[in-house]
């Protein structure tokens, strides 16, 4: 025959319920039965000291004569723990909320250190550190990764011809497409002024070209007078390369196709995609 058990589970499900009770509630309720186990603790060691032969007789006759002190040590001490612990949550309460609100501005504050204001994508810092990273990854796990730099066409004349507003209007619209045509798994930031870079872990290099296609073709018929050329790098885990060589590679990439005409991509300076 065994014996029920509740399995490890039960309890980790109780842990979001337990932190989500605020602690003006739950310390009265832990005062409670600290309290409560005053009177309960006086009598089990009378009990213990006196020994009694008669046992049902004694705790008879010691509940009928000393009720009035077990009573006024329950109430008292029950009453004392519960204001106590109330307080004390009050406290710890207000701090909690305070711990909450400072993580969660630490959170943002690190968020906009790590993402552009214009776009919303990653800085350039922050996609190096991560290239980095998934190269580690990549030869570690012998998966491929392909990096696309992406830098829009003559925007000096865009900027010249239009204004300034008008092109960081380009360039928001241009990180929105680019941000549509990818993975959610793709690390995607602002390479700088009017370039972009997308890090794909696991894709090899047919994969990011068709990706890199689909963000040529969008950016062609956006409406915005804005053409982009794309270099494609792809590092197959099995090389002893680091992010610079593989970004070395993809720029290269993206003057032959700026070279050869441009709202192309590139890759392993060969063209492969014209749109």
């Amino acid at each position: 025959m065994t014996s029920k058990r509740r399995r490890k589970n039960d309890f980790q499900d109780l842990r979001p319920l337990l932190r989500a009770t605020p602690h003006y509630l739950a310390y009265p309720i832990i005062g409670f039965f600290l309290g409560i186990s005053s009177p309960i603790g006086a009598f089990i060691m009378r009990y213990w000291i006196s020994d009694p032969l008669l046992k049902a007789l004694w705790i008879r006759h010691e509940l009928q004569y000393n009720f009035p002190f077990y009573l006024y040590m329950g109430v008292g001490t029950v009453t004392t723990f519960i204001l106590f612990g109330y307080v004390l949550g009050l406290h710890s309460e207000k701090q909690r909320v305070n711990n909450r609100i400072l993580s969660a501005r630490i959170d943002e504050l690190h968020l906009k250190s790590v993402t552009d204001s214009l776009t919303g994508a990653y800085t350039h810092g922050y996609l190096h550190e991560v290239l980095e990273l998934e190269m580690q990854n990549s030869l570690t796990r012998k998966n491929p990764l392909s990096v696309l730099i992406l830098d829009i066409d003559d925007f000096k004349k865009i900027n010249d011809s239009h204004g300034h507003l008008f092109g960081d209007r380009v360039i928001k619209e241009t990180a929105e497409t680019i941000s549509a045509n990818i993975r959610s798994d793709d690390i995607f930031g602002r390479h700088g002024g009017d370039e972009f870079l997308v890090i794909m872990p696991g894709t090899d290099q047919e994969t990011a070209r068709q990706a890199a296609e689909r963000i040529c073709t969008g950016i062609a018929k956006n409406g915005y007078l804005a053409t982009i050329s794309i270099g494609v790098a792809t590092f197959t885990g099995d090389e002893n390369l680091g992010g610079k060589d593989i970004l070395q590679q993809a720029d290269a990439n993206l003057y032959q196709a700026k070279r050869e005409g441009k709202n192309q991509v590139s890759l392993s300076s060969e063209l492969r995609f014209s749109a």
